[in-house]
């Protein structure tokens, strides 16, 4: 059965998600890893209808990979991502977009990063999901 994997993302960084999600589409990064992100923009219907959105995304994924940037530290919504991942118990996996200093969201900060490169994200993979 494969693993989905959810993507969590900056969308002014919008262009390394579309990286991952060819990696994992090409299988770059596994076999069995499937790609799971949002797919519509429901910020015009408001915060709730966001979350609403967001939450059964996280849910069904296996794992959560979160694209740490320059920015990522400070957003509401990677927040988000990665509280209800937290509590959902999912692999969380910082992977840390090329040339950027930025924080890691400060629930995650204690974990390592990874470096954006898909050998290293399918190592990540198989050793947080087994």
């Amino acid at each position: 059965m494969p693993h989905s994997v959810f993507i969590s993302y900056v969308y002014e960084e919008k262009s390394y998600k579309d990286r991952v999600a060819s990696w994992i589409e090409g299988q770059r990064l596994g076999s069995n890893v499937v790609v799971t992100c949002e797919r519509a923009d429901v910020r015009q219907h408001g915060e709730q209808e966001i979350r609403n959105h967001l939450r059964p995304l996280i849910q069904g994924a296996a794992a959560v990979l979160v694209l740490v940037g320059d920015t990522s530290h400070s957003r509401k919504w990677i927040d988000y991502e990665v509280s209800v991942a937290q509590s959902l118990h999912k692999v969380i996996i910082p992977v840390r977009i090329p040339g950027t200093l930025g924080g890691l969201p400060r629930e995650i900060r204690a974990e390592p990063e990874v470096t954006f490169e898909p050998n290293a994200i399918s190592r990540a993979l198989r050793d947080g999901l087994g």
